[in-house]
């Protein structure tokens, strides 16, 4: 397997999960510091100085295959090459659409279209859902469910090793970055089991719209069990589309960022589409108190001074979270990250609690 990630630590906080490390290639291209926030930018964006991850994300549904099957995947690959930012960790995401595993011939063509479309880093594919459950009949006549099952959990690893072996052909220039569904443990363990047998040491965790710290057992053992082969002190560990927590009145304790905090290197963002067509509710992330606030899209725009919609905010949001994880970066060995937690006003005891549960049960060096 082809490692070019230079994985150095730097400095950890001993109450919390913060680790600050050194990541770089072997061939210079890029070199940053974690924890770190990643974001779709371009290179006329303000923040592009501050941006060391750049998100490229692809939606790969039965369109996309049938045209790099009846076109060609450089034409793929331009697209993808237009949006890198030089001297960045150019993040190549690519969501497949699919319900089911696609043949072995587009399964290959899709091998070679993620691999020459990857700069650095291969991220595997992430996954529906449903890519991952069965329709299973219910208690009731004419009632079904959907459950996560062994079998569909085998053909999502058959589709693994078909795009990380055909990835292996290529030679050893690219990391391979195993994406991890946040799904229960029991079906997630072989996932991680066949990722660590390749020698992968970088994961993303795709916590498809789940509250990340609402869901403390299954993190955790995620996090344990990479933990017990690969510390993570020398792994790269990544989180997207992690989900914000239910709002008390008009405030919401910001969980997902708060996974930085958690042995969480990059907190990556939210590139899956949800469904219904309608413009999500306005949320504005405050720094001060590490909370969102539900407001109207007409007030933010009073408040922040220019016009905001949906796209608009989320770059607002992410551009803040970005300024404040180069904050805590830049107090990890010198303050107690437990003390700066309690500085903002939405995060209670409970919180903190939560996030020194998670130092305490995954030891890491």
């Amino acid at each position: 397997m082809g490692q070019i990630f230079k994985i150095h630590e730097l400095e950890r906080d001993d109450d919390l999960g913060v680790v600050k490390k050194q990541i770089s290639s072997f061939n210079q291209t890029f070199s940053f510091e974690s924890p770190v926030v990643s974001q779709r930018t371009t290179r006329f964006d303000p923040d592009c100085q501050r941006v060391k991850i750049n998100e490229i994300v692809r939606q790969i549904d039965e369109k996309v295959v049938v045209s790099l099957s009846t076109k060609t995947i450089k034409a793929f690959y331009d697209e993808v090459k237009a949006d890198r930012i030089d001297g960045k960790l150019n993040a190549t995401i690519f969501n497949f659409k699919f319900d089911d595993v696609p043949d072995n011939n587009s399964l290959k063509i899709l091998a070679h279209a993620l691999h020459s479309s990857s700069q650095n880093a291969m991220f595997l594919p992430t996954v529906k859902t449903s890519f991952l459950q069965e329709t299973i009949p219910g208690h009731k006549k004419g009632v079904f469910r959907q459950e996560y099952t062994p079998r569909k959990i085998e053909r999502y690893l058959d589709m693994m090793k078909t795009l990380v072996g055909e990835a292996q052909r290529f030679g050893n220039g690219i990391e391979i970055v195993g994406t991890v569904p946040f799904i229960p443990f029991g079906f997630v363990s072989p996932i991680i089991d066949y990722y660590l047998s390749e020698n992968i040491r970088a994961f993303a965790i795709d916590a498809n719209y789940k509250d990340i710290m609402g869901n403390l057992g299954d993190f955790t053992l995620i996090l344990s069990k990479i933990n017990d082969s690969v510390p993570l002190n020398e792994a790269l560990i990544c989180a997207f589309n992690a989900g914000i927590p239910r709002f008390d009145a008009n405030e919401s304790v910001s969980n997902d960022f708060l996974s930085v905090f958690a042995y969480i290197d990059v907190f990556g963002g939210t590139f899956k589409p949800r469904g219904g067509g309608v413009e999500p509710p306005a949320k504005l992330f405050s720094r001060d108190r590490y909370a969102y606030k539900r407001m109207t899209y007409a007030s933010v725009s009073r408040q922040l001074g220019q016009s905001m919609n949906y796209v608009r905010l989320r770059r607002y949001n992410r551009s803040e979270q970005l300024k404040e994880s180069l904050k805590i970066r830049n107090l990890v060995g010198i303050e107690r990250m437990k003390d700066y937690l309690q500085t903002k006003p939405a995060i209670n005891q409970n919180a903190i609690k939560r996030l020194e549960a998670i130092a305490k049960k995954v030891k890491v060096g």
